[in-house]
């Protein structure tokens, strides 16, 4: 993967966590249940970061940083539709489309250039523990279904490091 394709996907990826942000926001207002609500905000705190982390890595490769409206109204389109759904369909519907995320950026990680390896690493974990949350959610297991989010988000300062911040 040359420069160019690096930066490219870094960009997209920045967009997705723009996207991802605005539909955990939106899925949360739009949920009664305390314990979901909770659920949605530590998952848009944990887009925000991956995000964040992004967004400090593109910068200075002179890449985009600008946060699309389209891609925030793509999120809160997906979490109004979302929202009108049964909760279990919500976290098949979720599952489905994170592991589809999780292979696309397990193959940009595999591809990626040695110097973005601890970045690229960084943001694949990140799709991983949504995948982990999805999957246990899915399961009926919303006691600890957050533990891998959590245990990333307490992370964020060796991610940062890792990543080369």
């Amino acid at each position: 993967m040359n420069s160019e394709e690096y930066l490219r996907n870094l960009e997209e990826f920045f967009q997705g966590e723009v996207t991802g942000e605005a539909l955990f926001h939106t899925l949360a207002e739009a949920l009664e249940d305390p314990e979901r609500r909770y659920q949605m905000r530590v998952l848009e705190q944990l887009e925000r970061e991956t995000k964040e982390l992004l967004r400090e890595n593109i910068g200075p490769l002179g890449g985009d940083i600008a946060e699309s409206a389209s891609a925030r109204a793509t999120g809160i389109a997906q979490a109004k539709a979302l929202a009108a759904m049964p909760w279990a369909k919500v976290m098949h519907i979720f599952e489905r489309e994170v592991r589809k995320f999780v292979a696309h950026f397990e193959k940009v990680e595999k591809a990626g250039p040695a110097h973005g390896a601890k970045l690229l690493a960084a943001v694949t974990a990140h799709e991983r523990a949504l995948l982990s949350f999805s999957g246990r959610a899915k399961a009926g297991a919303d006691n600890g279904c957050l533990d891998p989010v959590i245990s990333l988000l307490k992370a964020v300062p060796a991610r940062l490091e890792e990543a080369g911040r």
